[in-house]
């Protein structure tokens, strides 16, 4: 019996909710507080929260608003990783490089002076960014065997890319690849 007055009770608020929310109105007090009440903002001495401008993050597209984010995904294959990080490293987004870095057991101090690495390495203009495959198995005559027919696995990551927009010379950075819970990781 308890168990179905709980029941009645989940759904009776489950129903209730969105027609009570449906009323809400977020208002701003006069000391810039935000208020929320179910009566007009007029009503309680308030104004009606004002709509913020589109950021430049945001963008209008057949007059829908369209919001650019970045959600990470964990790279399930090395290829993943490559691909995930051109594209952060084309956009000059540090962040979004730091993403693909492991950094389980890197202490703070350590992660500072990693981050000063990484934004230097963003800071430069990209060329390539290219997986490191082991080398294949050969038998004694020097032919790749039947089990190296299959694509090996990469073992480290090399960015490509130019001293800076002015110098073309080119500044190659090595990461070492690292699987930790299901995902690939660069480190240094």
């Amino acid at each position: 019996m308890r168990l179905i007055a709980i029941a009645a009770f989940v759904l009776f608020a489950a129903i209730a909710l969105p027609a009570h929310a449906a009323g809400l109105n977020r208002c701003i007090d006069p000391d810039g507080h935000s208020v929320f009440t179910d009566k007009s903002c007029e009503d309680v001495g308030a104004v009606v929260r004002p709509v913020p401008a589109p950021s430049p993050a945001f963008g209008t597209a057949g007059g829908a608003q369209r919001v650019h984010v970045h959600v990470r995904d964990c790279a399930r294959s090395t290829d993943d990783l490559q691909s995930g990080l051109e594209a952060a490293l084309a956009a000059r987004d540090v962040n979004r490089v730091a993403g693909f870095y492991q950094w389980a057991g890197i202490s703070s101090d350590e992660s500072a002076s990693i981050l000063k690495r990484l934004q230097a390495i963003t800071d430069r203009p990209l060329a390539a960014v290219n997986l490191i495959r082991s080398h294949q198995p050969v038998d004694e005559n020097g032919y790749e065997t039947v089990a190296s027919a299959q694509p090996s696995e990469a073992s480290a990551i090399e960015l490509v890319q130019t001293r800076s927009a002015n110098d073309p010379t080119p500044a190659r950075t090595g990461f070492a690849l690292s699987r930790y819970m299901g995902c690939w990781w660069i480190h240094f």
